[in-house]
């Protein structure tokens, strides 16, 4: 079953945007960024040219871009206008809009669960929604206007891994590991670093890691060099417990002042 006959059999809609989409047949190369707030940066600084640019360009075409992007957040945050406007996200060199959207709605082949003990903050107006949308993104660090797909789930990070990712087998070719809910912000008890074994799952290949969850600028992250958490209950039977990834180090890259990110390649598994 590909990526989207699994959307497909998970969600459902009457708009022609997402039937459309699910129709056409090109090979999904998803990215994952849970806990993503309302940062929407990975649209851009995936893509191969803003890379490139950066100091990417000698990696004889190792690297491939995604072409449709997961975006997850259960959003406790009622007086946030984020998805009231069509105007996503703006700076001084990048703007990410609307160009279409529509909502979707759970069949009975995923079952949507919002476990309170996760999480700090009680749900807010928009958790348990899910958008289909188009973005319209422009940017100085890009050449020309580009539209990317993607879905913002307003889910609580695990019951979606659980059943999007490891009950129903759809994968994903690049992950954010950016927040979590280990006190930086949202506010949650669950720290993510169990996204590793979920990504060797879901044959990833490409992982965006924020610097602070990183040790001394580690050049390869092996099972010798990293510990895993332990994952929620609902989903260790699903997981191995085992660190089964070689990832090796080939860009660092700010996605603004603060925030130095890290892009590693998976290179071999065991």
């Amino acid at each position: 079953m590909t990526d989207k006959e699994i959307l497909r059999k998970c969600f459902y809609s009457n708009s022609g945007l997402w039937n459309n989409f699910l129709d056409d047949k090109e090979e999904l190369r998803t990215l994952f960024y849970p806990s993503a707030g309302e940062d929407l940066r990975p649209f851009l600084f995936s893509k191969t040219e803003c890379l490139d640019f950066i100091g990417l360009s000698h990696n004889n075409g190792q690297y491939v871009e995604p072409n449709f992007f997961i975006f997850s957040d259960y959003f406790p945050w009622n007086d946030s206008s984020f998805f009231d406007s069509k105007i996503l996200f703006v700076d001084n060199n990048t703007d990410i809009c609307i160009d279409d959207y529509c909502e979707l709605f759970t069949t009975n082949h995923y079952q949507y669960n919002f476990n309170r003990d996760h999480v700090d903050f009680n749900p807010g107006k928009a958790t348990g929604k899910a958008i289909f949308f188009r973005a319209k993104i422009n940017s100085h660090k890009v050449k020309g206007t580009f539209y990317r797909y993607g879905i913002y789930f307003f889910y609580e990070n695990v019951g979606l891994i659980e059943q999007l990712f490891l009950k129903n087998k759809m994968t994903f070719s690049h992950v954010v590991w950016k927040r979590d809910g280990s006190s930086w912000g949202g506010g949650g008890w669950v720290r993510l670093d169990f996204i590793y074994n979920v990504a060797f799952k879901c044959q990833t290949k490409y992982f965006f890691l924020w610097n602070s969850y990183l040790k001394n600028d580690e050049t390869l992250i092996t099972e010798q060099t990293f510990k895993n958490s332990e994952a929620p209950e609902e989903i260790q039977p699903l997981l191995s417990d085992k660190f089964e990834l070689e990832l090796k180090k080939k860009l660092q890259l700010r996605w603004d002042k603060y925030d130095k990110m890290n892009l590693y390649f998976r290179e071999t598994t065991k």
